[in-house]
C-alpha cells in the first residue's frame, strides 16, 4: 500500500481488501469506529491505498480489525491467501465483476470511474475536525432556529411565495422534492409566517400513515383544527359540519389552509376526495386552500398520461419542484457556517464549491441530460466527510482537491 499524504495523487485502484469488506460483510463504518478515524478514510484506503499520516499504524490496526473476524479467516482459507495478500490490487476483472454485482445499488456517481461512489449514510463531523476548523460546533446540527437560519434562492422564494398564495387564496398546490431536499423546512417557514399574520387558520393531519388517510380523516382534522366541536360520527354529517365551519370562519374574516405532508402515499381515492374538499365555496370565494408536500413520485401520480382516472385533479393542481442547490452552494454553505461564526472562506477555498457542484451531479437514467443531487441533506453529508478529511490529511481549508478525493 503505498504511503502518499495527498489522496488524490493516489488513482483509483481498489485492494484486495475490499473485496473481503464486501464478501464478508465488514461494514465500514464499523471500522471507522474501531479504529478512530472516518469512513471516508476507509473507503480512501480500500479504494486508493491510501495511508493517513496523521493516524499513528493505521495500516496494522485495519489488519487487526479484519483478522479479528472468524468470518475473514475462513475466507482467506477457502482462496489460500495471507493477509498481505489483502494489499494487493483487486485486478480490473475482479472489479469489472463487482461493478456489474452492484448495477442493482441505488446510489449517485458522476460517470467517471475514478471517483469514489458515496451514498445518504450520516456522516458526523468529528470533534477533531471541528477544532481543525476552528468551528465551536456542528453546523448542520439542530440548524434551524429561526427564519434567518433558512437559505433561500430564488427558486425558494418563488415556492414560499406559492406556498401562501395557495393557503391565502383557496389555490390548491403540490410541492415536490426528492429526500433531504428541504421540503419540510419550507412548510414549517410558510406556517410560521401564517401564524405570525394571524388571519389563516392552519389544518394539518396527524395521522402518520398516510396511506391510511380518508376524506372521514380529513373531514375530522378541519374539524379539530378549527374549531371545539365534536365530530359527528356520519360521513354525511361530518362534511356539513366541515363546511358549515368553514363559512362561520370565513365570515369572520378568517382563511384556511389544509397542509398534507408525505402527500406521496396518498391513494388516488383520497387524492379525488381532495378535489371535493378544493370546491367547498361561498359564492365566488374557495373556503378552503390545499397544499400537498411529498417525494417525486407525488409528481408521477399527477402525470395525466399515467393516471388517465385523475384527470378531475390533476388539471386543477399546480405543481411546484424543489431542485437542488447547484449554482447555490458557496450561499448556502455561508449560511451554515454563519450560523457558528465561522467565514465561509475560512473553511473552503473558491475552488471547493464547482468540485461539489460536479460530484453531485450525475447523468439522467435516460443518459440524455444531468441531473443535480446537491439537495441539502447529502450537501450537509458531504461536507461533513470533506472536513473530516481535510483534517485527516492536514489540509487548512477544502480544496477541489479534498472532493474529489472523497
Amino acid at each position: 500500500m503505498p504511503n502518499k499524504n495527498k489522496a488524490w495523487d493516489i488513482p483509483f485502484n481498489p485492494m484486495r481488501i475490499k473485496e473481503v469488506i464486501n464478501d464478508c460483510r465488514i461494514s465500514q463504518v464499523e471500522l471507522a469506529e474501531e479504529l478512530g478515524c472516518s469512513k471516508t478514510t476507509i473507503c480512501l484506503a480500500i479504494n486508493r491505498g491510501y495511508i493517513p499520516s496523521k493516524i499513528s499504524g493505521f495500516r496494522e490496526a485495519l489488519e487487526r480489525s479484519i483478522s479479528a473476524r472468524p468470518q475473514v479467516a475462513a475466507w482467506m482459507q477457502k482462496r489460500g491467501i495471507t493477509m498481505n495478500d489483502l494489499f494487493a490490487p483487486l485486478g480490473r476483472d475482479m472489479r469489472q465483476a463487482k461493478a456489474q454485482k452492484r448495477k442493482s445499488t441505488p446510489a449517485i456517481t458522476t460517470g467517471d470511474p475514478n471517483i469514489i461512489t458515496i451514498n445518504w449514510e450520516v456522516e458526523m463531523i468529528s470533534q477533531e475536525a471541528l477544532k481543525h476548523f476552528k468551528c465551536f460546533r456542528n453546523p448542520f446540527i439542530d440548524d434551524i432556529q429561526k427564519d434567518a437560519d433558512i437559505y433561500m434562492s430564488d427558486e425558494h422564494r418563488y415556492i414560499e411565495a406559492a406556498m401562501l398564495d395557495a393557503a391565502r387564496h383557496g389555490g390548491f398546490l403540490a410541492v415536490v422534492g426528492e429526500v433531504g431536499s428541504g421540503k419540510s423546512v419550507m412548510r414549517r417557514k410558510v406556517v410560521e409566517t401564517l401564524k405570525r399574520d394571524g388571519d389563516t387558520l392552519v389544518i394539518y393531519p396527524q395521522m402518520i400513515d398516510k396511506t391510511r388517510l380518508t376524506a372521514a380523516a380529513i373531514c375530522d382534522a378541519i374539524i379539530q383544527d378549527i374549531s371545539s366541536e365534536k365530530c359527528r360520527s356520519k360521513l354525511e354529517d361530518k362534511t356539513r359540519q366541515v363546511q358549515r365551519l368553514l363559512m362561520d370562519r370565513a365570515k369572520s374574516g378568517y382563511r384556511a389552509v389544509l397542509i398534507i405532508e408525505e402527500a406521496h402515499d396518498l391513494n388516488v381515492r383520497t387524492l379525488k376526495y381532495l378535489k371535493r374538499f378544493y370546491e367547498l365555496e361561498d359564492g365566488y370565494r374557495k373556503l378552503l386552500g390545499i397544499v400537498l408536500i411529498g417525494q417525486s413520485e407525488l409528481k408521477h401520480m399527477f402525470n395525466e398520461g399515467q393516471n388517465v382516472d385523475m384527470r378531475e385533479v390533476i388539471r386543477r393542481v399546480q405543481v411546484a419542484e424543489i431542485r437542488g442547490l447547484n449554482g447555490n452552494l458557496k450561499e448556502y454553505l455561508a449560511v451554515k457556517f454563519k450560523r457558528v461564526g465561522k467565514p465561509v472562506g475560512e473553511v473552503f477555498t473558491e475552488d471547493a464549491f464547482d468540485a461539489l457542484s460536479q460530484r453531485l451531479t450525475s447523468t439522467s437514467r435516460d443518459g440524455k441530460g444531468r441531473v443535480s443531487h446537491a439537495y441539502p441533506l447529502l450537501v450537509n453529508n458531504y461536507v461533513a466527510r470533506a472536513m473530516n478529511m481535510a483534517h485527516e490529511m492536514g489540509e487548512p481549508l477544502i480544496s477541489a482537491d479534498v472532493v474529489m478525493a472523497l
